[in-house]
């Protein structure tokens, strides 16, 4: 299987580095002989020395420091060490007895401060930044008259690395189970991105101009909805953020909300050539199943009918191409974990994956828009396919 994140052959520590224990951040001084790693704390009171192992990058030796008369963290001198590194992360793994990690060092980066209102946007709410006088920034939105805080604290001056903590106000904390937040700014991205205490990304905010939630709500949703599908009766309908039409002419079409929340309802009006009234879009791994509800008014439910149209994909790449646009957490709540983990080897599959397990072989060997790969050592995933994986996968785990 593909090792999704990391970069092969790419885990050479340099000189300058830092990394954070949780309490100490360390600097590497130097490396001797383009193998042996020695870093200290900013006072030089703690030290780490880490021996590479020939022809294995990213797997090192502890080994006894100059000034250091026993190892730390309740290991011993010679376990081992991993150095992960993944285009959206990277991190020191120090296993003590019977491959139990004793201690993770976050690999930390100089960062540029959060400006005072910046605003950033998770596929729900828009946050504004507001920096304190001691380094932390507050981060706030407000949703149905309900109001969404936390401080974000960075953990040495001046690097990407958050930790999270409730605001001053007694608000809504989302991210009060994250272990910490980094900053990530890199391929034209500006991101705040969310782990878990395995290290795996459970979330985004997205750096943004546009203050109206409900409008980026509707433009993400509409996102997964675009393209160009043909009907059982092989009509052409084509779905846009601006309208929609069948076999070229021009339906309306209008995105439900209630409360600035997508409701995954479409309004196709009353006079469209195919589509009149409202209907519930579903996205399919073979297009879009729309079926007919209704909906009373100022109440955010609907009621399913009997009536639906399948219309299967007709468009010239994968259906959940995804290729210029972070999938936020807001959004993948709403679909089941069959079609998340088809949305998610269909990035791999756009990249040439060849995969292993039957049915999505057979699946995406059925796509006129597959190409694949000779080896899957040659697939080259950017760092947004990466996050987008990542993000499926957090979507996957929630229960």
């Amino acid at each position: 299987m593909l090792s999704l994140g990391t970069f092969a052959g790419a885990q050479t520590i340099e000189v300058g580095e830092r990394f954070y224990d949780g309490f100490a951040l360390f600097t590497v001084q130097e490396v001797r002989m383009g193998n042996i790693v020695y870093m200290t704390d900013v006072l030089g009171d703690n030290e780490l020395t880490l021996e590479e192992w020939p022809d294995q990058p990213g797997k090192f030796t502890l080994l006894p420091s100059r000034n250091a008369e026993e190892a730390p963290y309740g290991v011993s001198f010679g376990t081992h060490i991993d150095y992960v590194m993944q285009m959206d992360n990277a991190y020191l793994v120090i296993y003590g007895d019977n491959d139990v990690v004793a201690q993770v060092l976050l690999r930390v980066n100089p960062m540029e401060d959060l400006a005072a209102g910046s605003l950033w946007y998770n596929g729900a709410l828009v946050y504004s930044a507001t920096p304190g006088e001691d380094g932390s920034v507050r981060m706030n939105a407000m949703a149905e008259g309900e109001e969404h805080e936390f401080l974000l604290t960075p953990v040495t001056g001046g690097t990407d690395l958050f930790e999270i903590s409730d605001g001053p106000n007694d608000a809504v904390n989302q991210y009060e189970s994250a272990a910490y937040a980094r900053r990530i700014r890199m391929d034209g991205l500006d991101l705040i991105c969310f782990y878990n205490k395995q290290n795996r990304l459970t979330d985004v905010l997205q750096a943004t101009q546009v203050w109206d939630a409900q409008a980026l709500n509707v433009a993400q949703w509409m996102a997964l909805l675009c393209g160009k599908y043909k009907t059982e009766g092989c009509k052409e309908v084509v779905i846009d953020e601006a309208g929609s039409t069948y076999n070229g002419i021009e339906m309306p079409l209008q995105a439900v909300t209630f409360n600035g929340m997508v409701t995954g309802v479409l309004d196709f009006g009353n006079g469209g050539p195919f589509l009149v009234g409202k209907v519930e879009a579903v996205p399919t791994p073979e297009g879009l199943r729309l079926t007919e509800v209704k909906m009373n008014e100022g109440e955010p439910w609907f009621e399913r009918t009997v009536s639906y149209y399948n219309l299967k994909w007709a468009g010239d790449q994968s259906r959940f191409a995804f290729t210029g646009d972070i999938l936020l957490t807001g959004v993948l709540h709403r679909y089941d974990k069959p079609l998340l983990r088809m949305m998610r080897n269909a990035i791999l599959a756009a990249r040439g994956y060849v995969f292993r397990s039957k049915d999505l072989k057979a699946y995406f060997e059925a796509q006129p828009w597959y190409q694949p790969a000779l080896d899957n050592a040659d697939v080259d995933l950017s760092l947004l396919d990466q996050l987008n994986i990542a993000l499926i996968q957090a979507a996957e785990r929630q229960e």
